[in-house]
């Protein structure tokens, strides 16, 4: 699993997004890093677990359309 290490004010969230372009796997990864969960701000030389992730394109789900 590839990780990065964070930097002094760094946020979960953000070291997310600019990592996978997207919030979307903000979940999955937040279960990789119990460890940071008590923090909302991170420390400089926290590492990041940061799990494979695939995005499911739209069209291609079986979830329910809105317009058929």
């Amino acid at each position: 699993m590839k990780h990065v290490v964070a930097m002094q004010n760094d946020r979960l969230d953000t070291i997310v997004y600019t990592y996978y372009g997207t919030l979307e796997p903000l979940n999955m990864v937040m279960l990789s890093n119990a460890h940071l969960m008590s923090k909302t701000l991170l420390d400089d030389g926290d590492k990041v677990y940061l799990p494979e992730y695939t995005a499911v394109n739209a069209s291609e789900s079986d979830g329910v359309s809105l317009w058929q």
